[in-house]
């Protein structure tokens, strides 16, 4: 049998470690883990074709034996990468080189005090009991966070592609950014600088109308548009800054009737 070994009581750089081995060696996708001291994994361990260490063992994926700016996150995508298993697409790639640079960052300890306080992943992926069991508890549930953030990192970086695409001009809500994409949403348009925001969804049909300016009330673009397409889901969010029209929240809503370019041309006329 296969199995991944680490400390008991394990980090959360010991656990992306695993989780990062397993994504790109299926043969290790089943594998049992186990859960040592870290007494024991500083004696020296080594691997063999059925038995991989992470953050013990003194072996290629401990940081311990000397490598001052890695972390077992960041020696297991090193390798990855040396074997020629990492992503070719684009967005996938640059969404795992991200997440190991945050596990690497937190392990070294170099990530803002957040990151580290009673609200951060770290915090509650950790056990307090040290056994095999509780360990075993945080390296499964540390995996499905994990999973999560990789699917929320490639949504972020293919809508950084995406952007690449978005039209500019201006309207009475001032600078405004219209964008055909499935990735692009209200946090991601946070960061970008604009005080308009037209958001098109071709995989669900839905439109989103958002403001990050408290100052801005998008009531008009509301009435104008119920006004022009009456039959569909239009909704005006209680702050004003948002006037929606279907959402992956609400599959059941009837789209609107409105290509892009007429909506692009329906918020210029307001």
């Amino acid at each position: 049998m296969k199995t991944l070994v680490t400390h008991i009581n394990p980090h959360l750089d010991d656990i992306a470690a695993i989780w990062l081995f397993k994504k790109f060696h299926t043969d290790f996708k089943d594998a049992g883990l186990e859960f040592i001291s870290a007494h024991e994994g500083n004696l020296g361990l080594t691997d063999s074709d059925n038995k991989v260490y992470f953050g013990v063992g003194r072996g290629k994926f401990d940081e311990h034996k000397g490598d001052l700016e890695d972390c077992a996150t960041s020696l297991v995508w090193k390798d990855i990468q040396n074997q020629g298993l990492a992503p070719k697409d684009e967005a996938e790639l640059k969404a795992y080189e991200e997440l190991v640079e945050w596990s690497r960052l937190i392990d070294l300890g170099r990530m803002p005090i957040q990151e580290f306080d009673e609200f951060s992943v770290q915090a509650f992926i950790r056990p307090h009991e040290s056994t095999q069991e509780s360990s075993k508890e945080a390296a499964i549930l540390g995996e499905k966070i994990l999973d999560r953030i990789l699917s929320v990192l490639k949504r972020k970086q293919q809508a950084i592609l995406d952007w690449e695409k978005a039209v500019e001009f201006q309207t009475e809500f001032g600078k405004t950014i219209a964008i055909i994409s499935e990735t692009v949403d209200r946090e991601f348009c946070r960061g970008q600088t604009a005080d308009l925001f037209l958001m098109y969804n071709p995989k669900y049909k839905s439109v989103q109308f958002f403001t990050p300016s408290f100052e801005i009330d998008l009531k008009p673009i509301y009435d104008k548009v119920k006004l022009i397409d009456p039959e569909a889901s239009w909704f005006l969010h209680q702050s004003h800054h948002m006037v929606i029209c279907g959402s992956s929240s609400a599959p059941d809503s009837k789209p609107t009737k409105l290509t892009f370019e007429q909506l692009i041309e329906l918020v210029k006329s307001v």
